[in-house]
This record gives structure tokens, C-alpha cells and sequence, in this order.
């Protein structure tokens, strides 16, 4: 049974998988400098595994990523970083993107999607 839900986003608590390139431990979130803005983690909860996002637009990105049967080869040159710097995509753990799985990711990450982007 998938779930989803949010918290308000607490840097020193919530990181950020998906800007950009970096390690497995993520970026600190970005936290609005003005306390009548209210920032928030999503989270959704699939399969096993609990996916952590601090946007919407995040989560459509993933949703687009589970949507596609075939992905494109992650290999990319090495431009002199490390070797553990990889595309949020390329940590998921194995097994994730298999069909059965995939389409209960797509399904969750939908609805979570449909619920967020109402909310704004």
C-alpha cells in the first residue's frame, strides 16, 4: 500500500536527492528567508522505498522518469569529479524500475502529484 505525505521542511533534517549532481547524501534543502512562506518535504512511500522531494516539480520529474519502459544509458564522462557523483536517477535501488514495481511508483507518485499541485 502506497502513502504520501508532507512535513515542513527543516534543513537540518531534509536534504535534497534531486538537484543537480551530487553525492548519495544529497544537498541541503533551500529554506525561503521569509517566515510567511511555508516550505515543505513530500514524501511518498512505494514499494519499499520512500522517495523525499521538496517540490512538486520534483516529483513530476520522477514521474516522468518511472513513466519511460526504457531508459537511456547513465554512463557520462567523468569531467573530473568523483565517481560517486551520479544523477538522483542512477541511486535508486535495483529492482525499482521493474515493471511490477514501476507501475505501482507511477501510480503513487500520481496521485501524490495530483493532491500537491492542487494545493498550489
Amino acid at each position: 500500500m502506497a502513502r504520501h505525505w508532507k512535513e515542513k521542511l527543516d534543513p537540518s533534517k531534509h536534504r535534497d536527492f534531486m538537484r543537480g549532481y551530487q553525492d548519495a547524501g544529497g544537498l541541503p534543502a533551500e529554506f525561503p528567508h521569509d517566515n510567511l512562506i511555508h516550505a515543505w518535504a513530500y514524501f511518498v512511500e512505494v514499494a519499499g522505498f520512500t522517495f523525499q522531494f521538496v517540490s512538486p516539480v520534483q516529483i513530476r520529474e520522477a514521474l516522468e522518469h518511472f513513466e519511460r519502459k526504457i531508459h537511456p544509458s547513465t554512463r557520462e564522462q567523468n569531467n573530473g569529479s568523483e565517481h560517486y557523483w551520479q544523477p538522483w536517477y542512477s541511486r535508486l535501488p535495483p529492482g525499482l524500475n521493474a515493471s511490477s514495481k514501476r507501475t505501482k511508483v507511477v501510480r503513487a507518485l500520481g496521485s501524490a502529484l495530483s493532491e500537491y499541485e492542487s494545493e498550489t
